[in-house]
């Protein structure tokens, strides 16, 4: 009887999947009917409706005051961050060298103040309209399978590290001008491993950001071999993090602060565990040798409580903001990121540096209208009801 029922059941659970994918495959095919068939006005309409949406997003038109406060909250964290762990690690600040320990502490830190919250630390109900969003989302979720969270667990780790490892090796201006290079990596990564398709004014807007930052470094003085090896690994590793981010949202149903909590305990312990020893390869000293004042005791509090406050602010803003908001913050903070490297840390500026880096802005802004032009486009598309000739 038991090996009937299990053959039922395996009978069922395959008939439902093909009714699954029967009825996605008619869905596709009623939203192509639905694209060749409708009016031609219903482009040029999603096009407006985006090119509205733009300027919403870099004007700032109908952001109410708590909505400014959150945008505030994100970008002061991010920038400030930058600048704490630059005086904490780099050679003419306190030289506190051990970028995968200080990254576990933030986890840890990050990891703290989601278990001590006033939910006792289950989910994300208490943490605003975007968090609960998140947590709904994963309730109908399948559970992760322990390979990709440890894959996840991995990229992530890595990207973060190798990050730190470039603001320590490198003045703030290459570090910024490099994580500029992560939306075409996306691109490309997705192209060669996803079978993306990218239309030819995203290929366009990609070849102005990768031109302005060529530019940018151009004749870069105080540019050094492993800290570019460094930066470019950190490149690939966060652009890999993003695309694996996005399919695990959408294979698992699961929220970016739902991935956070399952993950944030395995990179804390990995680094906090391994950390030390891999610093101490990398800088020749164990983390017990490093001579501690209290002005270098104080950054390291800083930018730990400031990694708070980044992690907190990112998903006050999630469901607040869209994507291309988060893009234009991007902008802002690239700007000042610049200004306060070169205001606090007296880093030679020159027009190759400033030219280059308003036109890889450029191509992130257009790369950004273009990327929400086509969004509205599928979106009109899936609208557009079936007219018959």
């Amino acid at each position: 009887m038991g090996v009937d029922a299990d053959r039922d059941a395996r009978a069922r659970e395959h008939r439902a999947r093909r009714t699954r994918f029967s009825d996605e495959r008619d869905e596709d095919s009623t939203a192509f009917d639905r694209w060749r068939c409708a009016r031609p006005s219903a482009r040029r309409e999603a096009r407006r409706e985006s090119t509205k949406t733009f300027a919403m997003a870099t004007s700032g038109a109908g952001l109410s005051a708590a909505d400014a406060l959150k945008w505030l909250s994100n970008f002061v964290s991010s920038v400030a961050i930058v600048m704490v762990n630059k005086q904490l690690m780099g050679s003419q600040g306190y030289a506190f060298q051990y970028a995968t320990t200080l990254c576990g502490m933030h986890f840890l830190c990050t990891m703290s103040v989601r278990f001590f919250r006033a939910d006792g630390g289950k989910g994300s109900r208490g943490a605003g309209s975007g968090a609960e969003m998140n947590t709904q989302t994963a309730k109908g979720g399948r559970e992760m399978p322990r390979n990709k969270l440890l894959m996840f667990v991995a990229i992530a780790s890595t990207s973060i590290i190798s990050l730190n490892l470039s603001l320590m090796m490198n003045h703030v201006g290459f570090y910024q001008l490099a994580k500029l290079l992560q939306i075409p990596a996306v691109c490309m990564l997705e192209m060669a491993f996803l079978g993306r398709k990218v239309s030819w004014k995203i290929a366009q807007a990609i070849v102005v950001v990768m031109c302005g930052v060529g530019i940018a470094t151009l004749q870069e003085t105080t540019m050094n071999f492993w800290g570019t090896i460094v930066a470019m690994i950190a490149v690939l590793s966060t652009s890999a993090q993003q695309i694996l981010v996005n399919r695990l949202q959408v294979e698992y149903s699961i929220g970016s602060n739902e991935l956070l909590g399952k993950t944030a305990p395995l990179m804390a312990l990995s680094m906090l565990t391994v950390g030390p020893f891999l610093d101490q390869m990398l800088t020749g000293s164990f983390i017990t040798e490093y001579y501690w004042t209290s002005e270098s005791f104080m950054f390291l509090a800083a930018s730990c409580l400031l990694a708070i406050w980044v992690n907190i602010s990112q998903y006050m803003c999630i469901g607040t903001f869209s994507a291309l908001s988060f893009q234009v913050i991007g902008h802002v903070k690239t700007v000042f990121i610049f200004f306060f490297g070169w205001l606090l840390f007296d880093i030679p500026v020159t027009f190759n540096n400033i030219f280059g880096g308003a036109v890889a802005i450029a191509g992130i802004s257009y790369y950004s209208h273009v990327s929400a032009n086509e969004k509205a486009e599928a979106a009109a598309r899936a609208r557009a009801p079936v007219q018959r000739v």
